[in-house]
């Protein structure tokens, strides 16, 4: 049995690409040879991505929000360098906060940039001059707060279990066209974001927190290897699937 997880020849988006699980994702993609393009809100992080990363990489600072622009962008990416063979949807903002302090513009916020973003990525990179003819695999970050409970999380959860049912129902429109839609609901790992969320609580919380991973946290590495799979010719026969990276989080 001929096992490929290598992506020679092939060129993927990967939004929050500056940092954190996007920039593993990057490298982790480039290590399996393909050439990689970095969109981020964040210009002195893509910069500093793009010379770690070499010459298989290039980058784009832009608001994901913009979607006229962010079009605009990859279509001429596409004719200059050459059509996507997916993207990588690893741009996100946590919202913590209990209901009674929910706020309704930070939801819309945190909407905009967690499931809206990757609804209109979705269609743009549904387009003929954007998208390669074959090999063409979409892999969308939900957490594991999209399958379970959590306190003070409704707004965040709310979008991750969205990302959910986004992968499904694009899987399925998208299938006759080859081309394949999959989900990654990570637990906790070791990144900015998580230091930024557990600044919201006391130390007990957080040691809590770690427990709750019966393999401790993970690392940016751990999540990035498992897309690489998604993408590669080795899940041919996977769409419309949710992989937990989670180390045992979601089996309790």
């Amino acid at each position: 049995m001929d096992i490929n997880f290598r992506l020679e020849g092939r060129r993927f988006l990967v939004t929050g690409g500056a940092s954190g699980i996007g920039f593993e994702v990057a490298k982790t993609l480039i290590k399996s040879g393909a050439h990689v393009l970095l969109a981020d809100i964040n210009s002195e992080g893509l910069d500093k991505a793009v010379t770690e990363l070499g010459t298989n990489s290039r980058a784009i600072c832009i608001n994901l929000t913009d979607f006229d622009l962010l079009k605009e962008k990859l279509l001429i990416e596409a004719a200059e360098y050459g059509r996507l063979n997916g993207f990588i949807h690893c741009a996100g903002i946590p919202y913590i906060a209990p209901l009674k302090n929910l706020k309704a513009q930070k939801i819309s916020q945190t909407m905009d940039i967690n499931v809206l973003a990757a609804i209109e990525l979705a269609k743009i990179c549904s387009n003929k001059s954007v998208i390669a003819r074959s090999d063409v695999s979409i892999v969308l970050i939900a957490s594991v707060y999209g399958l379970v409970g959590s306190v003070a999380n409704a707004g965040y959860a709310a979008s991750k279990g969205a990302i959910i049912s986004l992968t499904k129902a694009l899987a399925i429109e998208l299938a006759p066209r080859g081309i394949r839609v999959n989900c990654v609901a990570p637990g906790f790992v070791r990144t900015n974001m998580l230091g930024n969320v557990s600044g919201s609580f006391d130390p007990e919380y957080v040691n809590r927190l770690e427990s709750l991973h019966p393999l401790g946290l993970g690392e940016a590495s751990s999540i990035a290897e498992p897309i690489a799979f998604l993408l590669s010719d080795s899940s041919r026969w996977i769409t419309g699937t949710v992989l937990s990276v989670d180390g045992g989080f979601t089996a309790q």
